[in-house]
């Protein structure tokens, strides 16, 4: 694949229709950037990272069933939007390139969290459970916990230290690092 090959930076939309046998207009007929090529692959396991939010046990807090929600999902949807991470973060952090996917993207991801746990407190009869902001701020720690550790798995890895320290220790210890504060 031309990501694998020369990385998404350097990566033309040219190069995609060429390799896939369009025009560049026929690409931006279903896609309307290269950026969204890849969010598509990432969007879609976001419905099953809401149901097994929804599904966790209920005597779990909001962090613990965000957290236990990705290492639970980590080998089935890892493995598959892995490469899409991989290519993403092989330049660096994507947030750069990402410049007009990336808030959406952060957006939606929170949108699902956010509304899983309001859907749990609900269905716990929690006394707060029309709280709205409690279940946004919660959603976006818990992202930015995600995110803290996809970027320093990145850094590790371009250190050439990743062998070392794997994705899965890393979420772990930054909701650990959230439930200190």
């Amino acid at each position: 694949m031309l990501f694998a090959d020369k990385g998404f930076g350097a990566t033309t939309v040219r190069e995609i229709a060429d390799t896939a046998g369009v025009t560049e207009r026929t690409f931006f007929r279903y896609f309307p950037s290269k950026e969204a090529l890849l969010v598509e692959d990432i969007l879609s396991w976001l419905p099953t990272l809401g149901d097994t939010i929804r599904a966790r046990p209920a005597d779990e807090t909001p962090l613990d069933a965000i957290e236990n929600t990705v290492l639970a999902l980590g080998d089935d949807v890892w493995h598959t939007i892995r490469q899409t991470l991989t290519w993403l973060f092989h330049d660096g952090p994507p947030a750069g390139r990402l410049t007009n996917t990336a808030p959406a993207l952060l957006a939606q991801f929170e949108n699902v969290i956010a509304d899983a746990l309001a859907d749990r407190r609900r269905a716990s009869g929690d006394p707060q459970s029309e709280d709205v902001l409690v279940d946004q701020v919660l959603a976006r720690a818990g992202v930015s916990a995600l995110r803290s550790a996809a970027i320093r798995h990145w850094q590790l890895r371009v250190a050439g230290f990743a062998d070392k320290t794997t994705l899965t220790e890393l979420v772990q210890r930054a909701f650990a690092i959230l439930r200190l504060r």
